[in-house]
């Protein structure tokens, strides 16, 4: 008899430069189409620019599991599990994964895998003193090398990912996720004993990185970057309307 092998999980990542023209429009359009629910949510954050950072993030999760279902994005509606994770109600089958800080936005969603995403400016992770996330043994890879701020920083999202993928969130202390990068320079694929998944470290435009992770399957290298009126990317050779 022939072995049949299993399917290899779908995976889209998505991302946003929040810089783009059209982004607060987007985000109102974004907010309409929300049940109340989702809406008080975002009304609680009082900074304005956190409500739009939140609102495309959803935005992207709902286009990413839209085109892997195959339904238009306004036809899904997401909500947040006990521990904050994201998730779609009426498709229990997929998992979703939200990431936005300073200039980006970023949304991964799989059908059938776990997934986790990150994103940070490196500036802002220099500024934190090592105990805070590393552990002994990263610190003493760190100092064997030049100082490299991007590879530290590289470090912060790629747990943060492995965090959110394992649904445990902060929770799972940051030190104790130790993570394994046999490369030297962006994009990193990592591994770490936390968790049984395959992951991904990237560089994003004007000082940031990313880091997605996979439980199944090879992670993305790169995002499809998505603007209010089309996306594209290395990933795909269509362009799609933003209300597909």
């Amino acid at each position: 008899m022939t072995a049949v092998a299993a399917a290899s999980p779908r995976v889209l990542l998505l991302a946003h430069d929040l810089r783009s023209r059209g982004t607060e429009e987007l985000a109102r359009t974004v907010f309409e189409v929300l049940p109340p629910a989702e809406r008080e949510q975002i009304l609680r954050k009082r900074v304005a620019a956190d409500r739009t950072r939140s609102l495309i993030g959803r935005w992207l999760a709902r286009r990413a599991a839209a085109r892997i279902v195959g339904t238009p994005w306004t036809a899904l509606c997401t909500g947040q599990r006990p521990g904050g994770q994201p998730y779609v109600p009426a498709r229990p089958q997929l998992s979703l994964s939200i990431a936005h800080s300073g200039r980006y936005a970023l949304a991964v969603v799989a059908l059938g895998a776990l997934v986790g995403v990150d994103t940070e400016q490196v500036a802002r992770v220099t500024r934190l003193p090592d105990d805070v996330f590393l552990s002994p043994g990263e610190r003493a890879a760190l100092q064997a090398m030049p100082q490299d701020a991007e590879r530290r920083a590289a470090l912060w999202v790629l747990k943060e990912a492995a965090a959110k993928l394992t649904g445990q969130g902060l929770r799972a202390g940051l030190r104790r996720i130790g993570f394994e990068c046999p490369g030297t320079r962006l994009p990193l694929a990592a591994r770490t004993p936390y968790v049984a998944a395959e992951f991904s470290a990237f560089r994003l435009p004007d000082g940031y990185v990313a880091a997605v992770g996979v439980s199944a399957g090879r992670p993305p290298r790169a995002p499809v970057f998505v603007t209010p009126v089309r996306e594209t990317g290395s990933e795909t050779g269509r362009t799609d309307r933003r209300d597909e």
